[in-house]
């Protein structure tokens, strides 16, 4: 080992001395707006020494020969500059630019074959200008453009584009505390929670029409962001849309089966003389319906001005809000499986005696009882269970409301050539109520038992499930979310090593409060909270319309239940750094660090008017990455070691409070960036640790439990782009294997319910004719996604209830002119029949027709 490091830190230091031999030129390139300007040229007239600025605007000329020089800036669109210098032995000369335009103005036009789908670079997964290629963390950032191309507009359809992420059934997605649209990313849950890579911890709209762009950002990152809005698979960040320099603007109008009509308008303009005053405005009204049998409906308004002053050069100011307003009715909560073996064994014993069972009957009895899933319901997958997707048994006037309004603001200011403050804030506020209702699956065995035991010769019966039990609550809730930041990012030399550093400040605060109406009902005539009737899963069903809003409040005014109160009030103070270090051009290392101060006040007790269960914590988050190019902003081998933590505000069914779940990923890769960035790749192995999970109960299904230790592993394989400008390619290939160690016997060595697939593949494939050609505008796309099987429940000894794979196709045509755009798109080409979800879970759309058009304005 010793002798390896000496041979390192020989070979760095004869790199070092070479270099000191020669000079070196480099610098950034911006335009006129302050934005990076990618793909200049940068050259020293008449030699060979050429370069072009990469993603962030960046470009170096190394191993000059002193001597004097005219060095030569060109850009499409921008003017020639040239600049005389003189360099001396061992010279650093930096040397920044701010290009000015050749041409007039031109309105934003929106020919979706000819721009660049994937983002080579962001601002926010380092919190700073980094591009992909000399990033240790892997994340995948998809742009306006390929939404655009595709013709999708929800968060959903959008991200299936990325590999590794797997959307899953949300139960109650219109609650502003938990609601919205969940996803899987290697092995773990996560929700999206960023916006402008700030916390937003409630549900808002899954709507499209402010993306500039989405990141997903993989594997642990609480380092930068936290816990608040990262799961141990990564992070969702939506990146919104900011107002450009020249008026103009797009309105589009689409249309389609099962209800969906939408139209959304999006209007730009500068506000002053010298553009120094930008205004944008999206707006997007959204109808859908559904495919199933009881009408139900979802109706949507989302509202999103965004403002940009520039007040000097140093300084500029950007102010954007998000307003949204979703009403739904019948969309239900989908189907839960808590009625396994474990849980009704667990109720056995107490609820026997009722029926004046004693031992040894009783004893008999309960060694009696189903031990497996394959032995109570005769199956493990639920293609097996003759549920009717396009039946929803529920009704439609079981509606809900959710409003939410969303500021967000961000102060550039640019101290000197080397470091810039950016100071940001968000606030979210939002409400929702209405009905949460859901079916859950009965088991057989419960029902006979019950008729057998009033018949005096009690017994088990046929393995199955013939029925559903119908549940149903009322909730009232709101969020109150705020998140202040304050980054110093610099970009500077110590000697001949260049850094790039971000050291950043924030407070979060998050005050939640959530109360849910319940009743008491019964299950089969067993009392059991919520449970509203019974009703057969097919065949005639005389009860079938019984279950409607006014049978529910009838149920909530005549038995009510002791009222549920989930309120909470959390504070997180955080501060970070990170650095990223060139040794050489091709060698980078990158180190930091956070500390969070996390204070809970405590959930808040009505009868005693006080909170309970405060408490404090304090955790820290480091990380590490290094990256070697070979071949220098080509490809480059990258490993990283990243930590991440949660703190729990949840108490167990004994009222133990939880410490924080503690989280380590060591990962390895290579990544690859030709044609100027726009055509990357990125191959990957990750071993990820997460300890002090933090799961459900199963034997008390309202609570949750905390043990064990959750190992992820797994592989991904990427491949995005615009290989030339007329072709999109997009490949993916992800492979997870999960599994819980150390654990309770309930789950010990069991792959978790909550992890998703082990197997995906998603690819995209669009083709736009260009000028030369006479389908000049006429595009053509096709893409699909294969996701493996899943488990919506896997416990010891019960055994798994498997989702089957399922198998995706999508397709559109259009015709994109630069004034307007024609587009028919299919989703579900093959009209898959096909779930999603976890412990709960719900069909999905079958094959669905949109036609849409578009105009410029």
């Amino acid at each position: 080992m010793k002798k390896h490091l000496l041979l390192l830190c020989m070979f760095l230091f004869a790199i070092h001395a070479n270099a000191q031999h020669a000079s070196t030129i480099s610098g950034r390139i911006l335009t006129p707006d302050g934005q990076p300007l990618e793909s200049a040229t940068v050259s020293l007239k008449g030699t060979k020494y050429s370069t072009s600025t990469n993603a962030v605007g960046y470009y170096q000329l190394s191993n000059i020969p002193a001597g004097k020089y005219t060095l030569i800036f060109s850009g499409l669109g921008f003017k020639r500059i040239s600049k005389d210098v003189e360099l001396k032995n061992g010279m650093q000369l930096e040397f920044n630019l701010s290009a000015q335009s050749s041409l007039r103005d031109l309105d934003e036009v929106t020919v979706t074959g000819n721009k660049p789908v994937v983002t080579s670079s962001s601002e926010y997964v380092s919190k700073m200008p980094l591009a992909n290629i000399e990033n240790a963390q892997v994340y995948t950032g998809i742009t306006n453009a390929l939404i655009v191309q595709q013709k999708v507009y929800n968060l959903e359809d959008a991200l299936r584009n990325v590999t590794g992420i797997t959307s899953s059934f949300n139960t109650y997605g219109n609650t502003i505390d938990y609601g919205g649209i969940s996803f899987v990313s290697r092995g773990f849950q996560t929700k999206v929670r960023a916006m402008n890579g700030l916390a937003i911890t409630m549900a808002t709209s899954s709507d499209i029409a402010n993306l500039e762009k989405i990141e997903v950002i993989k594997g642990p990152s609480a380092t930068l962001f936290g816990n608040i809005i990262s799961s141990y698979g990564g992070l969702i960040n939506r990146v919104t849309k900011k107002p450009y320099e020249t008026a103009g603007g797009a309105v589009d109008i689409s249309s389609g089966n099962y209800g969906f009509r939408r139209m959304s308008v999006d209007l730009n303009t500068p506000l002053n003389a010298d553009k120094s005053f930008l205004s944008r405005v999206n707006v997007a009204v959204q109808n859908r319906g559904t495919f199933q049998d009881n009408g139900a409906f979802s109706k949507g308004v989302f509202v999103a001005p965004a403002f940009t002053y520039k007040l000097s050069d140093k300084v500029k100011i950007n102010l954007n809000a998000e307003i949204s307003h979703t009403d739904e009715g019948g969309m239900g909560g989908g189907i839960n499986f808590t009625l396994g073996p474990s849980f009704v064994n667990g109720y056995l014993p107490a609820i026997l005696p009722a029926f004046g069972v004693r031992e040894p009957a009783l004893s008999a009895i309960l060694a009696a009882a189903p031990t497996t899933i394959l032995q109570t319901f005769g199956s493990n997958n639920i293609k097996d269970f003759n549920i009717d997707p396009y039946r929803s048994y529920i009704s439609n006037d079981f509606t809900s409301k959710l409003n939410s309004l969303t500021l967000n603001a961000e102060v550039h200011y640019k101290i000197n050539d080397q470091w810039e403050s950016i100071t940001s804030a968000i606030a979210g506020s939002g409400t929702s109520s209405g009905y949460n209702v859901n079916l859950i699956l009965v088991p057989n065995e419960i029902k006979t038992l019950v008729r057998t035991l009033m018949a005096g010769s009690p017994g088990y019966g046929t393995p199955g499930a013939d029925d559903f039990s119908r549940t149903g609550r009322t909730s009232n809730s709101s969020v109150e979310t705020q998140q202040i930041q304050q980054n110093f990012v610099g970009d500077y030399k110590i000697g001949n090593l260049r850094n790039r550093t971000v050291i950043g400040f924030d407070y979060y605060h998050n005050k939640t409060v959530s109360l849910y109406r319940t009743f008491s009902g019964s299950l089969f005539g067993i009392p059991l909270a919520n449970m509203f009737d019974q009703i057969a899963i097919s065949g005639d069903t005389p009860t079938y319309y019984n279950f409607n809003k006014a049978s529910l409040d009838a149920m909530l005014q005549k038995s009510p239940g002791a009222p549920d109160d989930y309120s909470v009030e959390q504070s997180v103070y955080s501060s970070y750094i990170n650095n990223v270090l060139n040794i050489t051009d091709q060698l980078i290392a990158s180190a930091g660090i956070r500390v969070d101060r996390f204070e809970n006040k405590g959930r808040y007790d009505g009868t005693k008017n006080q909170l309970v269960n405060g408490y404090k914590q304090t955790a820290f988050s480091p990380k590490f990455g290094l990256i070697y190019q070979p071949v220098k902003d080509k490809v480059s081998v990258f490993g990283n070691y990243q930590t991440s933590f949660t703190n729990k505000d949840d108490y167990s069914f004994d009222q133990n409070g939880f410490v924080p779940e503690q989280a380590l990923q060591w990962e390895t890769g290579v990544k690859t960036s030709f044609f100027d960035g726009h055509f990357t790749s990125t191959l990957s192995y990750y071993d990820i640790r997460v300890n002090h999970v933090v799961r459900q109960d199963y034997l008390h299904p309202l609570y949750q439990v905390q043990d064990g230790t959750q190992v992820s592993r797994g592989f991904e394989a990427e491949v995005l782009g615009n290989p030339i400008p007329e072709l999109n390619i997009i490949l993916g290939y992800a492979y997870n294997k999960s599994k819980m160690v150390k654990s309770d016997a309930l789950v010990e060595g069991l792959r978790p319910a909550g992890s998703g697939p082990e197997h995906q593949f998603n690819f995209w494939l669009h083709y736009h004719f260009n000028e030369t050609t006479p389908l000049n505008g006429l595009s053509i796309g096709f893409g699909g996604n294969y996701v493996g099987e899943t488990l919506a429940v896997n416990l010891n000894p019960d055994g798994a209830i498997i989702i089957p794979d399922y198998k995706l196709f999508n397709a559109k045509l259009s015709y994109d002119k630069a004034k307007y755009s024609f587009g028919f798109r299919v989703n579900n080409l093959g009209n898959e029949k096909y779930w999603s979800g976890i412990g709960n879970i719900a069909p999905q759309m079958p094959r669905q027709y949109m036609l849409s058009l578009a105009v410029k304005i």
